[in-house]
């Protein structure tokens, strides 16, 4: 007589397993991003963390090896599954690679973010052998002139391209992407035409953001102009779809909005940043409260310190908390923290921007203006004259809580992903 065949085990997506286990309600910290430097070898315009690769005193400041080690520990016993290793860049540390196996060999899906240039056949290998959840690289131009000027290192795009050839030659898990600054936007399409040519995934970003440490020389020529931007995204059908469809499910005009606290992502109750100095944050834009790792455990600052933050409810700003564009727009608590100082600030670059393209998905049926006068009320930067619409933008470093740098003192690249509601 035949046995029966073994029944089939269902699969479900991990976005479901997420909601069915109630790991956000649980405050299960399933993600976490780990800055292990802000050094780098490269010092592009617009970064927002670039010490020099050689500073012995950012070396004596950065977490240990043996620290780090104890920190994956403690965020496997934890519960978390996804880690993501950046800096600066990752590669200028030495013990990048013994730290990067340790955390694979404690069942974690790595995702590694790094400007390639320092992937040499070694690090290709290694992530051939030991391959990473994904890779991404960040590609500044598809010119030799475009790419070495945002980065301002003489013979880094050759290397870049090396590095991105060396993972694809091994197959890797690898997706390119830019800041799309005033500088390089018009390679964006040249840029995902190369990504293409080699069976990679490219996605861009045009939002800039304030410097964490206020330590470099900024260029307020790099950000694109709301205007400018929304060409971008209209080049790319693609890109406009995603936003259709986001719109459909995320902005309707006619639902109800206002949640009581300010914080409705994932920071601090499903996600984390540790910086390289030990400092546990709730994201990597939430900056100014954070939990000391060399002097305490994670568990402390995830159990303690992040309930409180994340306790906060809306005092003042009415117009963003019942704004039906909330998920869509690029701000954030922590966006409004470092333009402003207060994770209820108004960022009108980002409040514009998530006008235009609501605007341009939906029309009149955003239920909003284009201009963002429904929101802004008089004098929103679409109708300022250039001058006062650079000087609305120049605003002050939040992070930090250093007084309103000069105008050319404030770019920066910072990865986001949109708001669900």
């Amino acid at each position: 007589m035949a046995s029966p065949a073994p029944s089939r085990i269902g699969e479900v997506s991990f976005l479901e397993f997420r909601e069915r286990a109630g790991l956000d309600r649980r405050r299960i910290p399933i993600e976490g991003t780990i800055e292990t430097t802000y050094r780098c070898n490269l010092n592009c315009v617009h970064c927002y963390v670039n010490q020099p690769a050689g500073s012995l005193e950012e070396r004596e400041r950065e977490m240990s090896l043996e620290r780090l080690k104890r920190l994956v520990d403690e965020i496997v016993a934890e519960g978390t599954l996804f880690v993501l290793f950046t800096g600066g860049e990752v590669l200028v540390r030495p013990d990048f690679p013994e730290l990067y196996l340790y955390t694979r060999s404690q069942g974690l899906l790595v995702t590694i973010f790094t400007n390639g240039t320092m992937i040499t056949d070694r690090i290709a290998d290694l992530f051939a052998e030991h391959r990473p959840d994904k890779v991404e690289i960040s590609l500044y131009g598809m010119t030799k002139q475009t790419y070495d000027r945002v980065t301002r290192v003489p013979g880094s795009f050759e290397k870049c391209l090396a590095g991105i050839q060396r993972l694809v030659d091994r197959r890797v898990p690898v997706t390119l992407k830019t800041m799309a600054l005033a500088w390089n936007h018009h390679e964006i399409e040249a840029m995902e035409a190369y990504a293409k040519s080699i069976g990679l995934v490219f996605r861009f970003d045009s939002s800039l953001n304030p410097r964490v440490d206020c330590g470099a020389n900024r260029n307020s020529e790099l950000q694109l102009d709301p205007e400018r931007a929304l060409e971008l995204d209209l080049g790319s059908p693609e890109r406009m779809e995603g936003f259709r469809e986001f719109c459909e499910r995320f902005t309707r005009p006619d639902a109800e909005y206002g949640a009581e606290h300010v914080y409705t992502c994932g920071a601090g109750q499903s996600s984390f940043t540790v910086d390289p100095y030990g400092r546990l944050q709730m994201c990597q834009l939430s900056r100014k409260s954070y939990h000391d790792l060399k002097q305490g455990r994670f568990e402390d600052g995830w159990h303690d310190l992040f309930p409180k933050l994340r306790a906060r409810t809306w005092q003042k700003n009415e117009v963003c908390r019942k704004c039906s564009l909330m998920a869509l727009c690029g701000s954030c608590p922590g966006a409004a923290e470092m333009e402003t100082g207060d994770i209820e600030g108004v960022v009108p670059a980002f409040c514009e921007l998530a006008h235009l393209r609501a605007w341009a998905v939906m029309g009149e049926g955003s239920g909003h203006r284009r201009d963002a006068t429904c929101c802004f009320g008089k004098g929103t930067l679409a109708s300022r004259p250039d001058a006062e619409a650079k000087a609305a933008l120049a605003g002050g470093c939040g992070s930090c809580g250093h007084a309103t740098p000069d105008a050319g003192e404030k770019l920066i690249q910072l990865e986001r992903r949109p708001q669900r509601a």
